[in-house]
């Protein structure tokens, strides 16, 4: 083997492409053709790269796959902690407005994500990549939040009510679901292009089932 083919795929030092542009080519690629329909070869024009070097990076499609969800999931869980931190010095009734208000922003950042999220884990195509997406992301995502609810007391255990975790998992879901068809649903509220309201709209529902756990 000579060694242009040894190297064939790697970044050459100070000509290495943005981590951060492939990963998003290939969540909107995912998003827009399924992880199954979508070819390597898509996602590598998409962001600009040599095919090679997606295999170079993460061996496969599944580890690309992989290093989206992560990726998805660190920056979520970063923003989510310090939104949550913030609340903790609020006045108590403030909190929950509060965390719905960015929680529903943080949701909106990538709604192709949601699109990707929602098609996976009602489809019986793969049980790894469910699986990958509920312990890299969803249940760590879950157990932040609603361990800083609690410490915060905004989600009290009431008997015969649904549990607090039932709750935000429903309220989180609904949110999700909404960010990917927010144009059809801003059109039957009447609401038009008008994302702001519609999103502060979301956030006091969010609130409203949150507070009724």
């Amino acid at each position: 083997m000579t060694s242009a083919e040894r190297n064939r795929g790697r970044p050459r030092k100070g000509d290495e492409q943005d981590t951060d542009a492939l990963l998003e080519a290939a969540l909107t690629s995912f998003a827009e053709h399924g992880f199954d329909k979508t070819p390597l070869r898509v996602i590598a024009t998409r962001a600009g790269v040599d095919v090679a070097l997606i295999s170079y990076r993460y061996g496969s499609k599944f580890g690309l796959w992989e290093a989206v969800v992560r990726y998805v999931s660190d920056d979520s869980r970063q923003q989510a902690e310090e939104f949550l931190h913030q609340a903790e010095f609020l006045p108590e009734h403030e909190r929950l407005p509060f965390i719905s208000t960015h929680l529903v922003d943080l949701i909106f950042q990538l709604p192709a994500f949601s699109r990707v999220l929602l098609t996976e884990l009602i489809s019986n195509v793969s049980e790894d990549r469910k699986k990958l997406i509920t312990a890299a992301l969803l249940k760590p995502m879950h157990e932040t939040i609603l361990t800083s609810l609690r410490k915060m007391n905004v989600l009290p255990e009431r008997e015969g009510e649904p549990s607090p975790g039932m709750s935000l998992i429903f309220a989180i879901g609904s949110v999700a679901l909404m960010s990917t068809i927010s144009e059809i649903a801003m059109a039957l509220t009447k609401l038009q292009d008008d994302e702001q309201r519609f999103k502060e709209d979301l956030s006091k529902l969010l609130c409203h089932i949150l507070r009724q756990s």
